[in-house]
């Protein structure tokens, strides 16, 4: 168990809890449903479904983004801290 924290306490070890952030979102959705079908404070639960599925898509983006950066880190692509410049007489030099 102290394992499980002191990994999820590292820089970028929270992204293991995305599929349990997507199932309570995705519960929380399903009981904004069942209760505006049974007509409990209707208007309520149009804006809660709405925030929800809002939530949901933007963890979705998220989750995307951060596979795309791994990809790119595994591929051995440029890393996000440094680039390159063009110098006048065409040559690339490397900045960090």
């Amino acid at each position: 168990m102290s394992s499980f924290i002191s990994e999820l306490l590292k820089p970028g070890g929270g992204i293991a809890l995305i599929p349990f952030i997507r199932m309570t979102i995705a519960t929380l959705l399903l009981m904004v449903v069942i209760m505006f079908i049974a007509d409990i404070a209707r208007i309520h639960m149009v804006i809660l479904a709405f925030l929800a599925g809002g939530l949901l898509a933007s963890i979705s983006w998220f989750e995307k983004a951060w596979n795309d950066v791994q990809r790119s880190r595994s591929e051995g692509g440029a890393s996000a801290t440094s680039s390159t410049v063009s110098s006048a007489g065409g040559k690339e030099e490397k900045t960090d």
